[in-house]
């Protein structure tokens, strides 16, 4: 039985960085090392096994980017398959047939392990959206979390856990700030995802920093906070 949704500790920041793939090597490097300059260390890296159907975005690729993330000690988790769907749009699973993402999410896997020697501890999906079953999906994968929307889902367990709000950045100038603005003043929790081309773009470490020297805010990524309850 599920039992009732549970709260994020306030002026927590469940942080992540997304759209982790190759096609962003040098801009990931360069985030890790501008978010290790803040004092963070607890991030999730949402790893795209197989970016824009794109080959040459593939891991088994770039053996040496693959391996400079496994060193970081860091959450590596699913952020998806491709990432968007045959259109472009950046929201892969949100209209999929049960088939066609336990297809998805099975070739994910498979290519994340082949990877990293191990299995994706969560999932979360692009865009955030997905349909609910992405949470079953994801148990019977063996994996400990998924998250929808702004909702963790703990599997097996039967807990979820709920955030306020969330922003996720695009990596573009403009950070669409607007329905987080009061939360993050109240000290409600949230989560934010990093882009990689953030650093070039927009503000976002900025706002990070002020997050936490301003506002009191600690961040933490999804696997650390879990295992931490």
């Amino acid at each position: 039985m599920v039992r009732v949704i549970e709260s994020i500790r306030d002026q927590t920041v469940l942080l992540s960085l997304h759209e982790v793939t190759p096609a962003f090597e040098d801009d990931i490097v360069t985030t890790c090392d501008l978010l290790e300059d803040l004092g963070i260390s607890s991030v999730t890296l949402l790893v795209v096994p197989f970016y824009g159907l794109r080959r040459a975005n593939t891991f088994e690729r770039h053996n040496v980017f693959a391996e400079y993330l496994a060193s970081l000690g860091k959450e590596l988790s699913i952020h998806g398959y491709t990432h968007v769907t045959k259109s472009g749009a950046p929201h892969e699973f949100r209209r999929l047939k049960t088939d066609r993402l336990l297809s998805r999410m099975k070739t994910a896997v498979t290519l994340f392990t082949r990877t990293f020697g191990k299995t994706p501890p969560g999932v979360v999906p692009p865009s955030w959206t997905a349909p609910s079953k992405l949470a079953a999906i994801a148990k019977d994968l063996g994996m400990r979390y998924c998250v929808i929307e702004n909702t963790v889902n703990v599997l097996g367990e039967g807990r979820r856990f709920q955030v306020a709000d969330r922003i996720i950045s695009s990596g573009s100038s403009r950070l669409n700030l607007d329905t987080a603005l009061v939360e993050m003043e109240l000290g409600g929790p949230l989560q934010i995802a990093v882009h990689p081309l953030d650093h070039r773009n927009n503000n976002m470490l900025d706002i990070l920093a002020d997050l936490r020297d301003r506002l009191g805010y600690s961040f933490v990524g999804y696997l650390d906070y879990l295992q931490a309850l």
